[in-house]
């Protein structure tokens, strides 16, 4: 590590040899780098035994996978070091192995059939229709009117609310059948069994609802066999704590635990990785306690990360230098943390949204000197009311703005769709030119979302992983080339992604050649029918790309 410049904070990190570190972020302090760095170290120095041991690096997107790997595999090469004694992997990926690992010892493509977002989003929305055509009075209570623009946004947002109900149950290990049995009785107490905690929610319609289509949608899945992501990790968790010396034997594995991105994580991520620690394991969580990425649209949120950081067997060291900002920037944004945790009107705010941490500037010297400050400005300017003065207001200027300056862009940013449709709804009264990226229902994104699969199939034809995902995204849709019974479909995509020559599947001399690109004696008739469909689909929108509205007819 002498060849790099470390800042005096990193260094104190790369100190780290066992037991429990949480590592406090600020954005733009280099988390991927100095967590590469550790793992580096830890390799180099006899840690762990690389030929029989691996590092766990536990990251949040698939993308961060690669980059963790690259920088990684560049220390050890630096160091003259072979490539190996580490594993990146996302939350997803490792609960996989570690359900393949528990039920059959295998780690090949073997195991449960787990759905993605878009095959997830299907069901659910099944299960809502489900719901609503079961107690068409129940759910016409909630409408303000009986229009049909009120029965398709309170649709939307009644799948949205679902969705958020459905994964904050499971995180929290709650079945249907545990949820509605206490809907019943009444008996909704916290687990520390106070008796003066309890909500009458068998009187709540709200809670009623969500609850039934939570049953529904957990049958669609116990139908088709299949595991949503949440059921995924609920069950390796569940294995872990079950089965006989799983948890010790994946000890053993990955001696060394690396979180990266804590402050998304989810409870049912934090009870999976203590299970893989142990009580005396050794586990490095690196997290900003000050933002969460996913906090809005799963059960995440900084506070598990915090409270991991405040128990007593933790190390906590900041990583506080970031050079992403111009100073200015950084005293605006530490002035606006103090000013929420110092004088904030309301003491719930200000005892429980920031950590006091401040960004600081990186030091003299340093790689990555902070830009100079600038002349642009930032203005707060605080509204009594948000629908009556707030948004309104902050239509008109972004008008006026435009029209003032019509060579410049003004992105107006909110905090959730419901406001950004309120504010879509001030600029139209002032025929104001905008794009409104929220436009768009939940069927639009699935197809925007398999159109984007297609592209990269056409982008890189050999590419199985890609010609896989466009497969399961065009299914989800329910796209006639896609067809195929839900019990097959796992298998498919395992053919998928062992053809041999892609090229063979998507622009064939003939019908045998279809057959041929797939493995021998596996395919069924059904099967091989379908491929060829699907690789003819594929292999017509590279040929007619300049009409892609005669292909998604």
């Amino acid at each position: 590590m002498n060849d790099l410049q470390l800042r005096p904070a990193q260094q104190k990190i790369l100190e780290y040899e066992n037991g429990r570190l949480a590592i406090s972020a600020v954005p733009g302090s280099g988390k991927t780098f100095t967590l590469s760095l550790l793992a580096a170290k830890l390799i180099g120095n006899g840690r762990i035994d690389p030929t029989q041991q691996q590092i766990l690096i536990v990251t949040y997107l698939n993308s961060s996978v690669d980059n963790f790997k690259a920088r990684i595999r560049q220390r050890l090469e630096a160091n003259e070091l072979p490539d190996i004694g580490y594993t990146v992997r996302t939350l997803h990926s490792l609960a996989l192995e570690i359900v393949r690992t528990a039920n059959s010892g295998l780690t090949d493509e073997s195991g449960p059939v787990v759905l993605d977002e878009g095959q997830g989003s299907h069901f659910l929305a099944r299960a809502v229709d489900g719901w609503i055509e079961a107690h068409p009075d129940a759910w016409s209570q909630f409408l303000t009117d009986d229009s049909p623009q009120t029965r398709a946004r309170w649709r939307d947002v009644t799948q949205k609310m679902a969705k958020a109900f459905i994964r904050a149950a499971k995180n929290e290990r709650y079945t249907p059948h545990q949820i509605n049995e206490r809907l019943e009785t009444g008996d909704w107490r916290l687990e520390d069994g106070d008796d003066n905690l309890q909500s009458p929610i068998n009187q709540s319609p709200l809670l009623w609802m969500m609850g039934g289509i939570y049953g529904r949608y957990q049958t669609i899945l116990d139908r088709q066999g299949s595991l949503d992501f949440d059921d995924l990790i609920w069950q390796a968790v569940e294995l872990l704590d079950q089965r006989a010396g799983l948890a010790e034997q994946l000890r053993q594995r990955w001696p060394y635990v690396l979180e990266d991105e804590a402050q998304d994580s989810v409870p049912l991520q934090e009870a999976l990785i203590s299970r893989l620690t142990g009580p005396d394991g050794n586990w490095v969580r690196v997290g900003d306690p000050n933002q969460a990425i996913t906090s809005t649209f799963t059960a995440a949120h900084p506070r598990f990360f915090n409270a991991f950081a405040d128990r007593p067997d933790v190390v906590s060291l900041p990583l506080p230098n970031s050079g992403r900002c111009a100073p200015l920037i950084l005293g605006a944004a530490n002035t606006l943390l103090h000013w929420v945790m110092d004088s904030h009107p309301v003491p719930e705010v200000q005892s429980s949204t920031f950590r006091r941490q401040n960004i600081e500037p990186t030091p003299p010297g340093d790689a990555q000197p902070n830009p100079p400050d600038s002349e642009a400005k930032i203005r707060i300017k605080v509204y009594k009311h948000r629908e009556d003065e707030e948004l309104p207001q902050v239509a008109q200027l972004a008008v006026r703005y435009t029209q003032k300056r019509p060579e410049h862009t003004v992105a107006i940013l909110v905090p959730t769709n419901n406001l950004g449709y309120q504010m879509a709804e001030h600029l139209d009264e002032l025929d104001a030119d905008y794009d409104n990226l929220l436009r768009g229902g939940t069927r639009e994104r699935e197809i925007a979302a398999a159109m984007h699969a297609v592209l990269q199939v056409l982008a890189d034809p050999l590419d199985t992983k890609a010609i896989t995902a466009a497969h399961a995204s065009l299914h989800a849709l329910g796209h006639p080339v896609a067809l195929l019974p839900d019990e097959e479909l796992e298998q498919f995509h395992t053919l998928l992604r062992s053809v041999h020559q892609p090229e063979w599947l998507l622009y064939p001399h003939d019908e045998a050649q279809v057959e041929q690109a797939l493995p021998a004696g596996v395919a069924t008739e059904t099967q091989t029918q379908v491929a060829a469909r699907f690789g003819a689909f594929c292999g017509n929108c590279w040929r007619y790309g300049r009409y892609p509205s005669t292909i998604w007819r």
